[in-house]
């Protein structure tokens, strides 16, 4: 995320995050040695936190790697899982958000290194270089901020904030923990940490865990006193006692909360969640106390309430626009009349709500230069929402889409119903048909695909429905208009069988068709000289903006079908922290470049944006 965007956000409405991880995760699965640790042996375990929460009105969530630090890890042997740990946190708070009804960002949590006369031992350099290691580790795998919390010393966080700014562009928010009177335990006051972060590119400061709500007040307003950027705040619920092997929290009512939430947004407090011994319940009750509190307008630190509505066609509605629309496809027509087509790919959720989903698509297709939304179908074989029944959900709110169809999950019965459905009450009219990855892939290895027919039998099954007959050729009473697509490999390991398969394709009745994402325009060049120098159907060619070298290393040899440039590679490793910039550099290449080659068979563009960010791909326009 970049930090205008963030800083937009913070100044229209106010965000809640998540509470306490650890309590809860004790619950679960008892005492642990290491809480990271979990994110490898119990990763159910903590999706579900992260799931509570959101379900709670979270619209962030914290990584579960307050202690994966190589300092801390080291305490229990782990001092070479920083990486490892931190990427499956990552990855696992990520699934979450894909199950989400609302948009969740997801922040980094990094702590500090451990026991302080311990710390102070060690050189700045070696500090720095510490918190830089886990920072990095959270940025590549896709968080969209930090949190650094519960520092007790300020240089200490200082050098935190350092070495996520010797290489990132992520938002910062920075919090200390205070306690009963006011200052932390090295005796810094609120003003004090102020002037020492002002000049430090954070995003917004604050105070988290230690005391409780009634507490945190005062801090919270010496700093509103003195800092010209937003506040956090994240207090515990309260003085915790020890019982047996226990910690064990007060029970802060939610409405004692929710209180708290409203004294704070009044105060200047634009981020607000909880600390150790908070629940679900606690956040669920600041996020409703909030809901309707907004920053002013004029960018005081008062707040007004503000009402939004939302848009949602019934039934009835739905079916009528679906009616009402072209029997030919939008994009065919574009493509026919020679105009550059450009679509976005989306995941489809995991979970049952698509209002994310719904959110960011009106973004993206609020862009001039976005025609179309193409929709994964079971990536990898994992479980998500149908991508036909998410494509009529798109096209109800007035979005053109290409959902992708598997033959992997149903027979020609099964797939034939889902298409008819799909153009009759979905209002689909684009279809791209893939043969599917098999489930030895995905989350139910124990299943096998079904496979009746492969893509390009799917094609065939398409082409008959639009000849008005179902696969045994009886009359359908109508027919269906489907412009059907195919996908097709230029960097194929077997060139020869990749030819032979794409003509079959299009002998079956394809109109046209999309790359795998390609990185070197020669690529496409060498394999159109196969097909004889021009391409029978029009073509619509895959770009991937890279967002690191390490990304790009690993698409290059861990996934199949990618071929990446070693003078990719090499650019994107001369570019060290700005390889970001790079990647999307070298990808709005690409997209001139498809600009401009009619001539080789190309017909437009579809875009995969990075960790599923799907604004961000917008950027590739600027």
């Amino acid at each position: 995320m970049r930090i205008e965007d963030f800083n937009e956000r913070l100044a229209q409405k106010i965000l809640v995050t998540d509470g306490a991880m650890g309590s809860l995760l004790y619950e679960t699965v008892g005492p642990q040695r290491c809480v990271d640790e979990l994110n490898s042996t119990h990763a159910e375990a903590v999706f579900h936190v992260h799931q509570t929460y959101i379900e709670a009105g979270a619209q962030i969530i914290e990584t579960n790697t307050f202690g994966a630090n190589r300092n801390k890890l080291a305490q229990f042997g782990m001092a070479e899982r920083v990486a490892e740990l931190n990427h499956r946190a990552v990855k696992i708070a990520r699934e979450a958000r894909e199950a989400a009804k609302h948009e969740v960002l997801i922040a980094g949590s990094i702590g500090p290194l451990g026991i302080q006369q311990h710390v102070r031992n060690l050189p700045p350099d070696e500090i720095v270089a510490i918190f830089k290691e886990q920072a990095a580790a959270l940025e590549e795998r896709g968080v969209d901020l930090f949190v650094l919390e519960t520092f007790s010393d300020l240089d200490e966080l200082a050098a935190a904030v350092d070495a996520i700014r010797s290489f990132s562009r992520l938002p910062v928010v920075a919090q200390l923990t205070y306690s009963d009177e006011g200052t932390t335990f090295g005796g810094t006051r609120p003003q004090d940490a102020w002037e020492k972060l002002k000049e430090k590119n954070i995003q917004a400061i604050g105070a988290n865990c230690t005391i409780g709500p009634q507490l945190l007040l005062p801090v919270l307003q010496s700093l509103a006193a003195n800092a010209t950027i937003p506040l956090s705040a994240m207090p515990n619920a309260g003085f915790p006692k020890r019982i047996g092997d226990r910690t064990v929290y007060p029970r802060s009512s939610p409405e004692y909360f929710a209180l708290f939430a409203k004294e704070a947004a009044q105060i200047g407090v634009r981020i607000l969640g909880g600390c150790c011994g908070t629940t679900p319940d606690h956040i669920h009750a600041m996020a409703e106390a909030v809901k309707k509190i907004t920053p002013a307008s004029s960018g005081a630190r008062g707040a007004r309430a503000v009402t939004e509505t939302v848009e949602v066609a019934d039934p009835a509605e739905r079916l009528r626009r679906a009616v009402a629309r072209e029997p030919e496809s939008k994009l065919w027509k574009r493509i026919q009349a020679g105009k550059f087509v450009t679509s976005v790919e989306v995941d489809p959720p995991k979970g049952v709500s698509i209002e994310r989903i719904l959110d960011q698509v009106t973004r993206v297709m609020a862009h001039s230069e976005v025609d179309s939304i193409d929709i994964n179908s079971g990536t990898l074989a994992r479980v998500g929402m149908d991508a036909m029944v998410l494509a009529g959900a798109l096209e109800a709110h007035g979005f053109e889409t290409i959902p992708h169809v598997t033959t992997r999950d149903a027979n020609i019965i099964g797939l034939q119903a889902m298409l008819l459905g799909a153009w009759a009450v979905g209002g689909v009219r684009n279809i791209l048909a893939i043969t599917g990855d098999p489930p030895s892939l995905g989350d139910h290895p124990e299943t096998s695909g079904v496979y009746e027919v492969d893509s390009i039998g799917l094609v065939k099954v398409l082409s008959r429905l639009n000849q008005g007959t179902d696969w045994a050729g009886k009359s359908l009473g109508g027919a269906t208009n489907f412009t059907i697509g195919v996908a097709v490999n230029p960097v194929a390991e077997n060139i020869d069988e990749e030819l032979r398969r794409f003509e079959e394709k299009v002998a079956a009745g394809a109109h046209f068709a999309m790359t795998q994402p390609i990185f070197d325009p020669e690529h496409w060049r060498l394999f159109l000289k196969r097909l004889g120098g021009k391409s029978p159907i029009p073509i619509i060619v895959g770009l991937w903006p890279l967002t690191s070298y390490k990304q790009a290393l690993r698409l290059n040899n861990e996934v199949p079908g990618i071929v990446i440039p070693e003078a990719t590679l090499h650019e994107m490793d001369k570019a060290g922290e700005a390889a970001r910039e790079r990647g999307f550099v070298l990808a709005r290449r690409m997209l001139e470049w498809a600009h401009g080659a009619r001539s080789e068979s190309i017909a437009g563009a579809y875009l995969i944006a990075p960790f599923k960010r799907y604004e961000e791909i917008l950027e590739l326009f600027k």
